[in-house]
């Protein structure tokens, strides 16, 4: 995952960055990314991770969403 990208990440999964996808799975996915980080701050190294998995595993499904999180 490209650094930029991975920032972008954080700052969705902190709050700071408000991101819809027309893509529910990724959504759900965000929202519950946040659960766990505003649960445990630490944890954030373990949601980039699973992000990252959740998107290169559906890559073909969720089309251009890297795109869209990198113009944020």
């Amino acid at each position: 995952m490209a650094p930029n990208i991975q920032a972008k990440l954080e700052e969705i999964i902190k709050g700071n960055i408000k991101f819809f996808s027309p893509n529910l799975a990724l959504n759900m996915l965000i929202s519950r990314l946040q659960r766990k980080w505003e649960a445990d701050p630490n944890s954030m190294p373990a949601c980039i991770r699973e992000m990252d998995e959740f998107m290169t595993r559906y890559a073909a499904v969720l089309g251009d969403e890297f795109d869209k999180i990198a113009s944020l």
